[in-house]
């Protein structure tokens, strides 16, 4: 994550744009995108299928052409252009929605022509498993053997089993020895934060529990050395991390923040080479609400599949509502060197993961306890409109899972599921006045804004649940679009992914191993200056549009690296739309193409 670069970088080439990157050489210019703007994995039969076209000249007319005979099999009327404020490109529509015929299509309009994509029934199903598929691949201490992408590490930090305890407090020494072994690695980086694994791993409860008949043994086709569950793997994957995050409370029922070395990894290290030291850092009440509210969710889910494990998991989800119940104000404990070789997650207000935790417990056991504390304590908090969740902001899912509660107040639930429902609308409100039917605001151009989009989109779909409406699933279904390719930069957003994907995301298994792992959700652009060296000299030097601040290079890690949480936001909304397919191969999830490792040159 973030490493201090130590040397010039080159220019990178997209589709249709040479982007001026690295140190930003004088000479190189930007060129016009390319003007044809689609999803690049495809489009569902029976949703609505449209295309951006930003083409210079005054076309008029589009028409589909199957990619298999060359044959034009529809044809259509582009809309008026209009100027769209966040791309800086005048924009128009291609709506080829009543066309339904399976298959494999590619646009054309103004004598271009798009990526190609599919139109079917189950066109997201691929990239949904691959998506699933690299938490597996982000596995800490697990010796692993990847016959899809060439991945091979003997055990990850092995050192974990011996963390040490960075900090002295009632609790512990420091120097004392802990087994924090498991888990996920965060992002690019190696380290392990309970804040993130609380929310990806809820994410990935969430997607199963609303759909749990999508989901089946062998469906994630895991490597030679994980051990499987007698379970579905999307739960058997979530198990894994969250055995780790038990390990990551303490005998108060608080929990340890994160666990890391002192240093920054260099991009040679692998998992299994990067030896240094191991140190457990930090305890902070909002992380441990947030364990406490993933611990409560899989006390349900886990209910009718390892009733031992779900109750175990619960009975430490009421261990941390004991302790916060104690610790009123809230606490984020800093030491001086905690952030030397890790991100610091500083959540330091803990309202909003505390009502989510109040509220999964009351979901899952029904103890109006839980219910009184809403409606008391954070009856303002809770009944507020909230923005999209993030790993410092969770009230969207708290409104949501006590909307979902069996027992809940009929009148406080009404409240609290408008609250919700509003934003919803609002996010609707957003898309409609976008030119790439994006949710993103201007000042939502930020670091992870392709995650925040997404997450837009899942909120949708969780306002559907409550409050059923069309326009939900399609405001979703849109950032799935935008996520893959039909945006301003004709980008996939998700390595591995549609004809454009990441060259160089900022991860650290990929350039020490040579194993590029597909269905990472990267962050994609950034419009604040100061994410990173290069995502700042780009933003001083060519002051572009909100949605093109992306640069597809190695050190960018405002904007090119891939975090658990993103991921999540991407698996809800992709499981969403697949539908289950055992007729799925392992070679089916193969990348197609090689991705170079980048030139430190």
């Amino acid at each position: 994550m973030k490493l201090a670069r130590k040397m010039p970088i080159m220019a990178a080439l997209g589709i249709g744009m040479l982007l001026p990157l690295g140190t930003m050489n004088d000479n190189v210019a930007m060129a016009a995108s390319e003007g044809i703007h689609v999803d690049q994995v495809g489009y569902l039969e029976d949703y609505s299928k449209v295309a951006m076209i930003s083409l210079k000249g005054d076309s008029k007319d589009f028409s589909l052409v199957d990619t298999a005979t060359g044959k034009t099999v529809y044809q259509g009327k582009l809309t008026a252009k209009a100027y769209d404020e966040m791309s800086g490109e005048y924009v128009a529509r291609a709506d080829f929605s009543d066309f339904k015929v399976p298959g494999t299509y590619k646009l054309v309009a103004g004598g271009e022509e798009s990526a190609d994509f599919a139109i079917g029934k189950n066109v997201y199903a691929v990239p949904a498993l691959q998506n699933w598929r690299s938490y597996t691949l982000s596995r800490s201490n697990t010796p692993m053997n990847d016959k899809l992408t060439g991945l091979k590490i003997v055990s990850g930090h092995a050192q974990d089993k011996e963390a040490q305890v960075y900090f002295t407090d009632k609790l512990n020494k420091k120097g004392d020895v802990v087994d924090a072994s498991g888990g996920w690695y965060d992002a690019g980086d190696y380290g392990k934060y309970t804040t993130t694994a609380a929310i990806a791993s809820a994410e990935l409860m969430m997607a199963y529990e609303a759909n749990p008949d999508k989901f089946f043994k062998g469906q994630l086709f895991f490597p030679e050395g994980v051990q499987e569950e007698n379970m579905p793997d999307a739960l058997s994957e979530v198990k894994f991390e969250l055995e780790f995050m038990k390990k990551m409370q303490r005998s108060d029922g608080s929990t340890f923040h994160k666990i890391s070395g002192a240093q920054w990894p260099g991009f040679d290290k692998s998992p299994d080479t990067d030896t240094q030291q191991r140190y457990l850092y930090s305890t902070c009440t909002a992380s441990t609400a947030m364990y406490g509210a993933s611990m409560a969710m899989a006390g349900r889910v886990y209910a009718d599949i390892d009733k031992a494990f779900a109750k175990d998991c619960l009975k430490n989800a009421e261990k941390a509502w004991a302790y916060l119940a104690k610790e009123k104000e809230s606490v984020y404990r800093v030491d001086e060197g905690q952030e030397s070789g890790s991100g610091p997650y500083n959540d330091t207000a803990d309202a909003t993961e505390r009502c989510w935790l109040a509220a999964e417990l009351f979901r899952t056991t029904g103890d109006k306890k839980y219910e009184k504390y809403l409606m008391t304590e954070q009856k303002n908090v809770i009944t507020k409109k909230p923005s999209f969740f993030t790993w410092d902001d969770t009230l969207a899912l708290a409104q949501f899972s006590y909307a979902k509660s069996a027992k809940a107040n009929p009148e406080f639930r009404a409240k609290v599921q408008a609250a919700l429902v509003s934003y919803a609308d609002e996010i609707v409100e957003t898309i409609g006045k976008d030119g790439f039917d994006c949710s993103l605001k201007q000042n939502e151009y930020t670091w992870a804004s392709t995650k925040n989009a997404v997450t837009k989109g899942e909120i949708l779909l969780l306002a559907n649940q409550l409050a059923p409406k069309q326009a939900y699933v399609e405001g979703a279904l849109s950032q799935i679009h935008y996520m893959f390719g039909r945006n301003v930069l004709n980008k996939s957003f998700m390595t591995g992914v549609g004809e454009n994907p990441p060259e160089h995301p900022h991860n650290r298994i990929h350039e020490s191993t040579g194993a590029y792992v597909p269905g990472l959700l990267i962050g994609g652009p950034n419009a604040v200056s100061g994410g990173d060296p290069d995502q700042t000299e780009y933003i001083a030097k060519y002051n572009p549009a909100p949605a093109k601040c992306y640069i597809d290079v190695l050190m960018s890690w405002s904007t090119n690296e891939y975090a658990i949480d993103y991921c999540g936001a991407g698996v809800y909304a992709l499981s969403y739309f697949m539908q289950p397919d055992k007729n799925i191969k392992a070679d089916d999830l193969k990348l197609t193409r090689d991705f170079p490792l980048w030139d430190f040159k």
